[in-house]
């Protein structure tokens, strides 16, 4: 579970109308345990957190508590805090078929909280997942992802997934000169320019899921899933202008997690803050042991997980679709008839500088040899369109296939 909580305030404005400011009335400053262990064999991890006023930025990290998860009532897994909030277990661990598993909290002020205990489900593998072009509900074209499994015993059926995406940028419009400045006088700076980094030529992007996906075969005849999109990306997008990668896992879970799941997914994707039927609040498996009547926010919940990438081109799906394209004007600085030349020259400096431009020549220069000086015309681009480390990371990730 990557969100607990999503708010969307939208606010479309088609004409004048007064601004109003949010407060929170009634604010209750709840703990929310977002807690998935896995049969996967690593070291575990679980966010704390605390509910937050929706003029806030965001929510609170929970610090300094002691994490535990309990196997069997006799083997205890003890978490450390290895960043605000995220508690990773001290030593690696899968959840094993037939135990048991329990998880406690304690936190900086004293409170205790515990979970009920929950078992592994069914392992299953995901079949396939593959990408093929496709529609949303909107009527824009794409490329969707989509997911087929089967569990033959027809004991899995309760089914959450959750992706990990990323893309190849290619800088459009890469130079490969930047302009420095070489000296600074007190009637006018010189210009040089010096090699641009080919690693700001091809760089990658990652996005992880903020949506919840379950669904269940359980009015099915076989515990069989086929051809369920999971994510979808339109044709116009970056993440799909060159080279994308997508890894899914898929999680088998309780009856009583997809319970919660769904009911946090309706309440994650209502569409306004306004809207006339809202959720009460969500009931986990965690309870306070010190006050009963304490609200808690989260599920632990213990998965069998399984995972698959694949990657896909764009020119083998969106070809004959429109792309994806950078804003990539150019930017001419011409030094005004009465305006100084010193003045000019601060200029530029302050656009170097900036990091929001890059340098851009349609006439041939050499790096390292000066510009013709004093220089009263010069042209950049705005970042991205030079540079793709405004968009992502040079270096491709070490899964990465071309």
């Amino acid at each position: 579970m990557r969100i607990l909580v999503t708010i969307l305030l939208c606010s479309t404005l088609n004409s004048c109308i007064d601004p109003f400011e949010i407060e929170t009335e009634n604010f209750e400053n709840i703990l929310v345990v977002n807690a998935t262990i896995t049969n996967e064999v690593k070291n575990q991890k679980i966010l704390l957190s605390r509910t937050f006023r929706f003029e806030d930025n965001g929510p609170l990290s929970e610090e300094g508590a002691i994490v535990k998860v309990i196997e069997d009532a006799s083997i205890e897994y003890l978490f450390t805090e290895s960043a605000p909030g995220t508690y990773r277990s001290v030593q690696e661990f899968a959840a094993s078929s037939g135990k048991e598993y329990e998880l406690s909290v304690q936190t900086s002020d004293g409170k205790s909280y515990v979970s009920d205990n929950v078992t592994l489900p069914q392992e299953t593998s995901i079949e396939r997942v593959y990408a093929q072009r496709s529609t949303n509900d909107s009527g824009v074209e794409g490329l969707g992802i989509f997911v087929d499994t089967f569990d033959p015993t027809g004991n899995s059926q309760y089914y959450r997934y959750e992706f990990e995406e990323t893309y190849r940028i290619v800088t459009p419009l890469w130079y490969p000169s930047d302009v420095i400045v070489t000296a600074e006088g007190e009637e006018s700076f010189e210009f040089g320019l010096v090699n641009r980094s080919e690693s700001q030529k091809v760089c990658y992007a990652s996005n992880v899921s903020n949506n919840i996906k379950i669904t269940n075969t359980t009015i099915f005849e076989e515990d069989r899933i086929t051809g369920l999109e999971v994510n979808f990306i339109p044709a116009a997008d970056i993440r799909i202008d060159n080279r994308y990668s997508i890894l899914v896992r898929q999680y088998v879970q309780s009856r009583e997690a997809n319970g919660f799941y769904e009911i946090l997914s309706n309440f994650s994707e209502s569409e306004s803050l306004f809207s006339q039927i809202q959720p009460g609040f969500i009931t986990g498996n965690i309870i306070s042991e010190d006050n009963t009547d304490e609200k808690v926010l989260g599920y632990f919940d213990v998965s069998s997980v399984s995972e698959q990438r694949i990657f896909a081109n764009r020119s083998d799906f969106l070809i004959d679709l429109p792309r994806f394209a950078l804003e990539c004007e150019l930017i001419e600085l011409v030094r005004d008839p009465f305006e100084e030349l010193i003045t000019f020259h601060q200029r530029v400096s302050v656009f170097i500088d900036s990091n929001e431009v890059r340098y851009f020549s349609d006439t041939p220069t050499t790096p390292g040899e000066p510009l013709e000086q004093p220089i009263s015309r010069i042209v950049f681009l705005p970042r991205a369109c030079g540079d793709c480390t405004a968009l992502g990371v040079s270096g491709a990730p070490d899964f990465w296939m071309d």
